[in-house]
């Protein structure tokens, strides 16, 4: 099994693309079990606020799983896969656990610091596991971050 992070961020997108590819609550449902539906996916969870939108996923296959999260978010944003690609970034393994670890204490964040992040992670858990997206590997990910 693959950890992997697939997102955008202030860091790397202008608002108006993030705007874009937001997935609200109301929604965040919908997202998960369509995620969950493609055939390399096992486990996926979607952190999504006004500055980042990043999917946490388990894949049987890198390559295969993070092509199939990319097609999500282009049939999501209505944006072709090619007009994303320079506003993605992609960690894999270590990179991921540690890009989560780095999020959910703030220190990723636009404001450095900034505590309201965390909630926003506990939201994400949460959702995802409510939408059956979270299975064992990321509920443990999760609850270290946390």
């Amino acid at each position: 099994m693959n950890i992997v992070v697939v997102g955008l961020s202030h860091k790397t997108a202008p608002v108006e693309v993030r705007e874009k590819l937001s997935i609200p609550e109301n929604v965040c449902e919908k997202a998960i079990a369509q995620i969950c539906s493609y055939p390399h996916i096992e486990e996926v969870s979607i952190l999504s606020t006004c500055n980042r939108l990043e999917i946490y996923l388990v894949t049987s296959e890198t390559e295969h799983g993070v092509r199939e999260v990319c097609q999500f978010l282009s049939d999501h944003s209505k944006l072709p896969v090619h007009s994303l690609r320079p506003y993605l970034f992609t960690l894999l393994h270590e990179d991921a656990v540690m890009h989560l670890m780095r999020v959910s204490a703030g220190l990723d964040s636009l404001v450095l610091g900034e505590g309201q992040i965390l909630a926003q992670v506990k939201n994400c858990h949460k959702l995802g596991q409510q939408h059956q997206g979270i299975s064992r590997i990321l509920n443990q990910l999760f609850k270290q971050a946390i």
